[in-house]
């Protein structure tokens, strides 16, 4: 069954990556195809979802070996504070849709919490395939999808209590849970503490990478078992397996060895969803799945980008953001499998729920291609909103002239901007993060800073890009990058445009735009390193220098 399962998978998910599609999608589809509705070609399905959990099992724990705050940046608020806000008015939106439609409350609850969840695979794939990772809306959506990862873990580990029959207000079950969460709870804390860090040392000093590996797959499905045997979820254990183990100085080690494990058994996981869709079910109630493909991404689009828009963020990276976090994701799936399991849902409830997580994802990659359209065409509609949601400096940009205009006040923008102030020349600030903006604006109130896109004319208006001497680009967001630089070329034709380019092969599409010139961060990097390496092997610094405008001036650090 598994040689199968891959030998259709690879074909089918290496044709889907030639249509620009995620190899996830793939995957599903090839469930589909060799299932029980399909082809049949797979017998044993018990078998491949035992496979298909541990698979669940080590995305979870992968998950908790990653977790850090570090991952949300200068958009935690809006990542965990807004994150929540989105999962609980998403849940309670769907309660609502399912009081209306006449099921009881854990059915509806069932419905808010499956809603709710959105596919971080999915969104993470195309946005890296498409280089939005470092956007604005890019950070926001991976910051959100963050935080409905962790919150599936408890919805799964609480499915059981509402399963029961007096549900909450049972007072023996309460007990039991308070108990259950109180053995695991002192397992994780002394297990993380005291035990874990000596037994990787101990197994570490061996220097063998075979039992290392074969001691994290102990750990993460050894504490999965614990909760799973005290009535709770086997993925909230291998979840607080990882976060004990990232406490650790071990955790990057762990997180590149289980790494080739845990695609192979995702990919089982992706198949086994596959496996799970019924195309009869979709056949007879075609006019479910039309309604769900229309309504469903933009009741949770609007939902997402409404919070999004309440921290202040332009009206277009809203949008996007909202879109791209539109459809139900792989952790709805698991949701189902366990609520079917507890008896929690009817068996249409459970199918209609695997239909609606199946086609959303698989319309997902259509919605993100359109998205900066859709997501300019409601800036169109909204000036009003739009307006509200751009702030500014005290001080206005009136007065400037010959000045420098700096779009995105990241790492590198601050650094540009620190040069500028030393050499007294005035500049401003566009920045899309709000909570960038605030600090500027209370270190300096004197300092002109827009909260808004650089691609908008009326922005650069405002900015005086008619007067000023330099536009420098700092976003690391390649298309925006090329929307500004396309706009504020044709707003000023003499304008000095200076850019960067992460990669290579973005410079001539950047020089095409109309930038003047284009910092390729391969190429400067590349040579910056031969530079110290040549000075630590005692080489004197004319030759150094002789070296590298011969590499500048072929235009790559690759010409060997």
């Amino acid at each position: 069954d598994i040689l199968i399962i891959f030998s259709v998978a690879v074909p089918t998910s290496f044709i889907f990556h030639k249509f620009k599609l995620p190899p996830i999608i793939g995957l599903m589809a090839t469930g589909a195809l060799i299932g029980p509705s399909g082809l049949e070609l797979v017998h044993d399905f018990g078998r491949i979802n035992l496979l298909a959990e541990i698979g669940v099992a080590l995305l979870v724990f992968s998950l908790g070996l990653e977790f850090s705050l570090k991952h949300f940046g200068e958009v935690k608020l809006v990542s965990i504070l807004g994150g929540l806000l989105q999962i609980v008015a998403t849940t309670a939106v769907g309660f609502a849709i399912g009081s209306v439609a006449g099921l009881n409350w854990r059915e509806g609850l069932f419905i808010g919490c499956a809603l709710s969840l959105s596919s971080t695979a999915i969104v993470y794939y195309i946005l890296s395939q498409k280089r939005h990772v470092d956007s604005p809306y890019g950070r926001i959506s991976i910051g959100m999808l963050i935080m409905q990862d962790l919150s599936a873990i408890p919805m799964i580990a609480l499915l059981p209590i509402i399963a029961a029959p007096a549900g909450l207000s049972g007072s023996t079950e309460v007990l039991q849970a308070l108990f259950k969460a109180a053995i695991v709870l002192s397992a994780f804390f002394v297990g993380g503490q005291f035990i874990l860090p000596y037994v990787l040392h101990q197994i570490t000093l061996t220097r063998s990478k075979e039992l290392f590996l074969i001691t994290i797959l102990i750990i993460a499905l050894g504490f999965g078992y614990l909760t799973s045997v005290l009535g709770l979820s086997f993925a909230l254990g291998a979840f607080l397996a990882g976060l004990m183990v990232a406490d650790t100085d071990f955790r990057f080690h762990a997180l590149s060895e289980i790494a080739p494990l845990r695609y192979c058994f995702n990919s089982l996981f992706f198949v086994s969803i596959g496996m799970l869709v019924y195309p009869p079910f979709l056949a007879s109630h075609w006019w479910w799945i039309i309604a769900i493909a229309l309504a469903l991404p933009l009741i949770k689009a609007t939902i997402v980008a409404a919070i999004i828009f309440l921290f202040r963020y332009p009206i277009n990276v809203a949008t996007m953001a909202g879109l791209a976090l539109s459809q139900v994701g792989e952790f709805s799936f698991l949701i189902a499998i366990v609520a079917k399991q507890q008896g929690v849902i009817s068996a249409f409830l459970y199918e209609l729920t695997i239909a609606a997580a199946f086609i959303t994802i698989l319309i997902t990659p259509a919605i993100m291609i359109i998205s900066p359209k859709i997501a300019k065409a409601v800036e169109g509609w909204c000036p009003i909103l739009n307006r509200c949601a751009k702030r500014g400096a005290a001080i206005s940009a009136e007065h400037l002239k010959n000045h420098v205009i700096i779009c995105g006040f990241g790492p590198l923008g601050s650094s540009v901007g620190h040069i500028l102030e030393q050499a007294e020349k005035d500049y401003l600030v566009l920045e899309l993060n709000p909570a960038t903006v605030r600090r500027l604006i209370n270190k300096n109130a004197n300092r002109p800073v827009y909260l808004a896109d650089g691609a908008s004319a009326e922005i650069l208006y405002k900015s005086g890009i008619e007067r000023a001497a330099v536009l420098a680009v700092t976003s690391p967001d390649y298309m925006n990058s090329m929307a500004i630089i396309k706009q504020a070329r044709g707003m000023n034709p003499t304008l000095k445009i200076i850019t960067r380019s992460r990669f290579k092969n973005q410079v001539e599409d950047l020089y095409a735009a109309g930038a003047d010139i284009v910092i390729s961060e391969e190429l400067e990097a590349g040579i910056e390193m031969g530079k110290y390496i040549l000075i630590h092997m005692g080489l004197d610094e004319s030759t150094i220098n002789q070296y590298s405008q011969t590499v500048r001036a072929f235009g790559s650090a690759d010409f060997f």
